[in-house]
């Protein structure tokens, strides 16, 4: 039978950045506004920013591929990877109702901006994006810019900076600068053209156009399927008790942790995320991880920096602004704890409305009974955190004014594997760096001596998605994450949680559940480790 069940939650504020587990989900800092980033300056020239330096909180937008006229690369070899898993193709619905005229743009060209820009750029844009991008409207209204370094103070118009932003290769929008060619180009054409509207007469069916990301390509609430229970663990106002009151959420950034007992029964698979939406203006990024705390369920605390999450905590999904629902292969499903667990999860809210304002979100997880799917898959952090240095015990950190690279190499310990020649089997990575990271990949080091790159992007703090990659760890191999950095600060800067240090993640998703892992002792209290 299908239910659907509401677990209670606690909140507490996580002042600064999100706990470093956090920094898993890969969250974009403000989606992609066509002026900000919210947090950071968009230029790279500080890496300045708010708090919720982890994977999620606002930061830079600044892009650079490594080795385009850059100083010569420096620091210890390896691969990295970009983040895999949430977003997707899906159904982005243009509303018509907007403040400023909901006279439409031209169909082929709407239909490009809702694909590269609508999942943060809608009628309600969300992640701290500043406008919306649908109606000509939009378009043709005066903004001043806030956060875009170069044109900081000026007043233009929105389709003036949209054109200058999807330009900018050192600060591009979309976040990455992936926009196909194609789609470039028309509305690059379109914006040249002072962005008009469209022709009298012309009728444009405005949904059901791919959004960038993987995953399910759904953003809608989960529905439960045949065999699964899917639970809602909600955001609400009470400090001590579940009830359907809203949290209260003050303008700028703020790192929220609420507390659950596990609802479901011992031995359930995860099998689908997901968010169920309530004010979308405000909403970050969440990750939800298991942990030691004994906070009663209801319970709400606050924790200052550094947010560290303490001993055996594991990340178990997350959610960032243009992510999708995640769903994964129907012959495998997550390892999630016990009845009597306890669990955890960590919104990040970006409130750049001006006024205080209320969110009753939920994170949705649903699960397959126990022996239902023949594979059991976990979360693996694989990389380094010693970036010449820590925040905590010192160094000097990357070199300033140059680029470098940092890797950790993975030798798992294939625990629980009976079978000495079976392939531990990854499904995908969340690659993971702060600001000033540009580029992951990762390399198989395989027991014959060859090297093998099996994933290699560019990397962008505001646009951190999943990606669902499948590849088979051969007994005997290696694997090294390496994260490339664009330093262009007058500062050395070392490992630490906050925006304005790194870090060099990358989260492998694979099976047979902790196969991937060597357990090394890690600075912010993960022990699903392996460098």
């Amino acid at each position: 039978m299908n239910s659907v069940r509401v677990a209670g939650l606690r909140r507490s504020l996580l002042i600064g950045c999100w706990p470093l587990l956090g920094a898993v989900v890969g969250l974009s800092a403000g989606c992609g506004a066509a002026d900000e980033n919210p947090s950071t300056t968009d230029d790279q020239a500080t890496v300045t920013g708010g708090p919720g330096a982890m994977l999620g909180s606002g930061g830079a937008s600044g892009f650079a591929m490594a080795g385009t006229g850059a100083p010569p690369l420096t620091g210890s070899g390896g691969t990295g990877i970009q983040m895999m898993g949430s977003g997707g193709t899906g159904s982005v619905a243009v509303g018509p109702i907007h403040s400023i005229g909901n006279t439409p743009v031209p169909c082929n060209v709407g239909k490009a901006i809702t694909k590269n820009c609508g999942s943060c750029h809608g009628a309600m844009p969300i992640g701290g994006a500043p406008m919306p991008l649908i109606t000509q409207g939009d378009f043709q209204a005066d903004h001043v810019v806030q956060y875009y370094k170069p044109l900081k103070g000026q007043t233009k118009k929105v389709y003036e900076l949209a054109k200058i932003r999807i330009n900018d290769m050192a600060s591009p929008m979309p976040p990455g600068g992936n926009m196909p060619t194609d789609d470039f180009m028309m509305i690059d054409t379109w914006l040249a053209q002072g962005a008009p509207a469209a022709p009298a007469g012309e009728t444009c069916d405005m949904t059901g156009g791919p959004v960038a990301g993987e995953g399910d390509g759904s953003y809608e609430p989960l529905v439960p399927l045949a065999g699964e229970t899917c639970y809602e663990l909600k955001v609400h106002g009470s400090q001590d008790m579940v009830d359907d009151s809203k949290y209260m959420i003050p303008t700028g950034e703020e790192y929220v942790q609420f507390y659950y007992d596990v609802p479901w029964d011992t031995g359930a698979l995860g099998s689908r995320y997901g968010t169920i939406y309530d004010n979308k203006a405000v909403l970050h990024h969440w990750l939800l991880f298991t942990t030691l705390s004994g906070s009663p369920e209801g319970a709400s605390e606050v924790a200052p920096l550094p947010t560290l999450i303490g001993d055996n905590a594991t990340l178990l999904a997350g959610w960032a602004v243009g992510g999708s629902n995640l769903a994964l292969p129907k012959d495998a499903g997550f390892e999630l704890p016990a009845k009597g667990s306890k669990l955890n999860v960590q919104w990040h809210f970006y409130n750049s409305t001006g006024a205080e304002q209320g969110d009753t979100s939920s994170v949705q997880v649903c699960t397959v009974a126990a022996g239902s799917r023949p594979h059991v898959a976990t979360i693996t952090w694989v990389g380094t955190e010693d970036l010449n240095g820590n925040k905590w015990t010192g160094g000097a950190g990357m070199p300033p004014g140059q680029m470098s690279q940092f890797s950790g190499t993975c030798d798992p310990l294939r625990e629980g594997m009976t079978d000495a020649a079976e392939p531990i089997h990854i499904l995908g990575f969340w690659p993971h760096m702060h600001n000033i990271g540009v580029r992951m990949e990762a390399i198989v080091n395989h027991k014959d001596g060859k090297q093998e790159t099996v994933f290699d992007k560019p990397f962008q703090f505001d646009h951190q998605i999943h990606y669902l990659q499948n590849y088979d760890l051969a007994a005997g191999d290696t694997i090294t994450a390496r994260c490339t950095y664009n330093n262009t600060n007058s500062f050395g800067v070392p490992f630490g949680e906050s925006t304005d240090t790194e870090m060099c993640y990358n989260f492998m998703m694979a099976w047979p559940a902790h196969a991937l892992e060597n357990h090394v002792v890690s600075l912010i209290g993960a022990t699903n480790t392996c460098w």
